[in-house]
């Protein structure tokens, strides 16, 4: 036959099923277990008075300690009950009793209230903790002169294994970029997502630069650990460079990998509102002497700007009017400022007189074609003119003064196949163009 667990208050014990009345305690509360030494060791079992655990009970009723606990903590420091805003120094009766059909018997004692309507009190089971005790326990205050006066809680005592196990916190963080520009961060700063800290805990969260911080928000982790967030730039923003984000767990201390990322400069922009600049042509000089014009490092100079850098710039030098020189046609490349520029001469320096005369110059730069002109002349004082005065008075004059300058084939001895030839680089063909070893700023000329 199942033996039936009996409660015991700290002078007495109400075992169930017994006829005699239930003896009720003094309501002087005593210290945690301090009447275990009154129980029998055949009744380990039993309830006893505890010493009173902190409750808060709202006035006019009553609270426990703890809603659950574990039946090793029952054994070991009870639940604490109180109650506030009662009837004035008026006994009540205290009843604790199993609400889920445990074999233990039900805790009584008596308590009274103190000036302001409060008492304290506890209970707790007897000896170690014991399977028997888990399940539900109602408590119940009954004013012994007015039985109306009743006021009711509950608490639930459970088995050990019962409890959550906390996980073990081992914070990491993540970003969602590894790189971001400087007006992206200021912008929309970087999503922080991390995991493995305290459930529901507090955790700071900390963007670093090198020296110091530059950003930190103290932000509460989910039931499952995990956070997410966004670190801001500061008001003054972060230059270019390398930084980190990295969290802390407050319960733990634990700190977290650092997370590591770079913020990259803007790229430049073109503003929409400025007109791009248009390509121009500089020829130099306008007027050369024949004797000048054959040589190398003199010629005549043609420099471009504003060209699309990297883009095609063809140049293409033609005689005005009946000539025997050769029409020359080169294609280059504009730098990484938009200039080209080259040197025409000639290369038949054993006959300069071959090439007096107007040129035309033409340069197809992107969607833009420049022109312009130079003259050749068989003055020897022609050379070095840079001014706008192309050496003539209508244009159609060949730099000479004395009209179009007569070219057969015997006129131009010397030249390859009876024609003066435009050339570039050093090759050795006619009338040259050769290519700055540096590109040449026109404002230079």
């Amino acid at each position: 036959m199942k033996k039936t667990l009996a409660l015991a208050p700290a002078v007495a014990l109400a075992i169930t099923g017994l006829a005699a009345s239930p003896v009720f305690a003094t309501t002087e509360v005593p210290t945690a277990h301090d009447s275990a030494n009154t129980q029998p060791a055949s009744q380990s079992g039993n309830l006893q008075k505890a010493g009173a655990q902190k409750a808060s009970p709202q006035a006019g009723d009553i609270a426990v300690s703890a809603d659950s606990v574990t039946v090793d903590e029952f054994a070991k420091n009870g639940v604490g009950i109180a109650g506030a805003g009662l009837e004035r120094e008026t006994e009540f009766k205290l009843v604790v009793a199993p609400a889920d059909d445990q074999n233990v018997g039900s805790y009584k004692t008596t308590v009274t209230t103190d000036a302001d309507g409060a008492f304290k009190d506890g209970v707790a089971a007897v000896g170690e903790a014991n399977p028997e005790f888990v399940g539900k326990y109602t408590v119940t205050v009954t004013n012994a002169e007015d039985p109306k006066d009743t006021h009711t809680t509950s608490f639930e005592v459970t088995a050990d294994d019962d409890a959550p196990e906390t996980p073990a916190v081992d914070p990491k963080v993540s970003i969602s970029d590894k790189k971001v520009s400087e007006s992206d961060f200021e912008k929309d700063g970087l999503k922080v997502t991390g995991e493995g800290f305290t459930p529901g805990g507090k955790v700071t969260v900390i963007g670093a630069a090198t020296q110091s911080p530059f950003y930190q928000d103290e932000i509460t982790a989910d039931k499952d650990g995990k956070i997410s967030t966004s670190v801001k730039a500061p008001e003054a923003g972060l230059k270019p460079g390398d930084y980190s984000v990295y969290a802390v767990d407050a319960t733990s201390e634990e700190k977290s990998d650092n997370a590591k990322f770079t913020i990259t400069k803007d790229a430049a922009t073109e503003d929409p509102t400025t007109p791009a600049a248009e390509a121009k042509l500089t020829v130099s000089p306008e007027t050369v002497s024949a004797a000048d014009f054959v040589k190398e490092k003199k010629g005549v100079t043609l420099a471009v700007e504003n060209c699309e850098p990297g883009s095609d710039v063809r140049y293409l030098v033609n005689p005005s009017g009946k000539s025997n020189v050769t029409a020359f046609d080169k294609t280059v490349k504009a730098d990484d400022e938009g200039k080209a520029s080259v040197n025409v001469y000639g290369t038949s320096a054993s006959d300069p007189s071959a090439y007096v005369g107007d040129y035309d110059v033409t340069v197809t730069c992107g969607d833009d074609k420049l022109t312009g002109k130079f003259s050749v002349d068989e003055d020897a004082n022609a050379g070095g003119s840079d001014g706008n005065d192309n050496g003539n008075s209508d244009g159609n004059d060949n730099g000479n003064g004395g009209g179009d300058l007569p070219r057969t084939g015997t006129e131009l001895t010397g030249l390859a196949g009876g024609a003066g030839l435009l050339l570039v680089g050093g090759a050795a063909v006619a009338l040259t163009m050769r290519r700055k070893k540096t590109t040449q700023d026109p404002a230079e000329i």
